[in-house]
């Protein structure tokens, strides 16, 4: 059925219920039909069923108008039907009608969002829904972090369909994020300050060869220090009653208490997580309209043989170990994630996993996981994951940042989606005539990588990068310079085709992969303009400056 045909049109955007939220959701709809036919749709206000023909009718729980099949949408689901000359587009409530809004404009009206400030929205004289057309959709996850700083957008991130930011940008202002969260990790000093109690009561923390120290975790068996969390913890929801989620987690040390009782309760759950439980599960018991998360990390990753759980606790657990080059399920070397994550499942039936997606010591140079996205992404979902949290880069950029935090979007909403499809409607709008290269230069980087047998590490260096070899440096330029010949003259897509180069340039500074001086003084001034045209701030998380790097290399 036509909507738009010939740029003309009978249809009207009807809003039966008077909501300010309703109408957000028409303004965008209409704005972006405007923008792909050059047609404005009007408003109505219509409730009858029998006048909604031509109309595009949306609305939120509970609906003025029936649609059969669109109950149990819970939270965050949408439909987008047509029916006897009508489309529908309802949301269980007002981010759900908005995600459901720009999924109409992507599937039926060609619309892609590719960055905060980069929507592709074609040129046409029409829009069409297929006849009898029932779209039904609600997320696989419940909480879903693209950790890009692009996705702290506010907009951006409801075009992704993402609801877990750090931090979000909204109206051009940074404000706080973790939606529903109170403390988000690494609690225990927040709860029981070391400076604050440690002099007067040292055996509150860690007991480590017989002394005990301030810079460690808490001694979590001690019974009036529990009482003192709590008291402190009260203060905390007493102030912020919004928050539904509260993080009670070791500190990011592994300085973990070795007093007798930890030691115990550790050994008898076969897990450092036994004497973090007891704990943790006394602070459930005294807030059980709350959600109780607890790391599952570092020290603590090893799951437990035996252990109690209160039904409100919630585990996030990490997988910072794991190999990037395959996937973890049939990966040797992640088969003790791969252990502890089937452990974890029947104990909660709601992990929160905290993955690691980019290669935090040189956020710029090439790191072929793009493969292992998918796979994994399904893994998890089957594993009991219904959180996710996908660690990438805090800074501006980085490697493939578009790319990867948008297919990082898709599978978060659904993991067995047709990312390939994703992949290329991405890759083929944002780099023009340049993407037949792109796609070359990524099969060559990802095929090299396979070929090697190496692993992929998080922390990794390009040095010891066998698909980053000089060889191989000069065919992925190669590649890309034609790429940049294919877009020559269009300054956006030359400049977005630039940047991937900018990763490789990169890999060749780092590791000294160049032929002379005379080259390196050449590559050092590429990578000066491309960066500072780019707006690149960071090479490595939290410390390495572009000014640094290039006095370093």
């Amino acid at each position: 059925m036509y909507i738009i045909k010939n740029s003309r049109t009978d249809f009207e955007i009807c809003l039966p219920k008077k909501s300010s939220c309703v109408r957000e959701a028409a303004d965008i709809l209409a704005n972006y039909i405007e923008k792909i036919t050059g047609c404005r749709l009007a408003f109505t206000d219509v409730t009858g069923s029998a006048c909604v023909k031509n109309k595009i009718v949306l609305d939120i729980e509970p609906f003025v108008i029936p649609l059969e099949h669109s109950d149990n949408l819970e939270n965050e689901g949408f439909v987008i039907a047509e029916k006897d000359g009508a489309v529908y587009i309802y949301g269980a409530k007002s981010e759900a009608l908005v995600y459901g809004v720009y999924e109409f404009l992507e599937e039926y009206c060609g619309c892609l969002w590719l960055t905060s400030s980069d929507d592709y929205v074609p040129k046409n004289d029409r829009i069409a829904i297929p006849d009898n057309t029932f779209n039904k959709q609600l997320p696989a996850l419940n909480y879903r972090e693209v950790y890009y700083y692009d996705a702290w957008d506010y907009d951006f991130a409801r075009k992704q369909k993402i609801n877990g930011q750090a931090s979000v940008i909204k109206n051009g202002k940074l404000e706080e994020g973790h939606k529903n969260w109170g403390f988000w990790c690494h609690s225990f000093f927040n709860l029981v300050p070391p400076d604050e109690y440690f002099e007067t009561h040292p055996e509150f923390y860690s007991l480590i060869d017989g002394q005990r120290v301030r810079d460690g975790q808490l001694c979590c068996t001690n019974d009036e220090m529990i009482e003192i969390a709590i008291k402190n913890l009260k203060k905390f929801m007493d102030a912020k009653p919004e928050a539904i989620y509260w993080s009670v987690s070791q500190n990011d040390t592994t300085r973990q208490c070795q007093c007798e009782k930890c030691r115990a309760l550790d050994e008898k759950a076969g897990s450092p997580i036994g004497s973090i439980m007891y704990f943790v599960n006394k602070v459930a018991e005294a807030f059980p309209d709350k959600i109780i998360s607890t790391l599952s990390y570092w020290y603590s990753r090893t799951a437990p043989v035996e252990i109690e759980m209160r039904d409100n606790v919630h585990i996030m657990f990490c997988n910072i170990e794991c190999n990037r080059s395959r996937p973890i399920q049939y990966d040797p070397s992640s088969e003790s994630f791969v252990r502890d994550i089937n452990i974890w499942r029947k104990y909660c039936g709601n992990i929160f996993l905290w993955d690691y997606d980019i290669q935090f010591s040189n956020l710029i140079s090439p790191f072929p996981n793009l493969r292992v996205l998918a796979p994994n992404m399904r893994f998890f979902y089957e594993s009991n994951v219904r959180s996710i949290f996908n660690q990438a880069n805090r800074d501006k950029k980085g490697e493939f940042w578009a790319l990867r935090g948008y297919m990082l979007a898709k599978l978060s909403w659904n993991p067995y989606c047709d990312i390939e499809k994703h992949m290329n409607n991405f890759i083929s709008a944002y780099y023009g005539k340049a993407a037949p290269y792109v796609h070359k230069y990524i099969d060559l980087l990802h095929d090299e990588m396979e070929k090697s047998g190496e692993n992929l590490s998080i922390f990794g260096q390009p040095a010891d990068e066998k698909f980053l070899s000089e060889e191989l440096l000069d065919k992925y330029e190669e590649i890309l310079g034609e790429g940049k010949k294919a877009v020559d003259g269009d300054d956006v897509l030359t400049l977005r085709v630039d940047e991937i180069i900018l990763g490789v340039v990169y890999a060749r500074l780092k590791s000294k992969r160049y032929k002379n001086e005379t080259e390196r003084e050449e590559y050092k001034a590429y990578f000066r303009r491309i960066a500072d045209a780019i707006g690149l701030e960071k090479v490595e998380e939290w410390t390495q400056t572009v000014d640094m790097f290039l006095n370093d290399n």
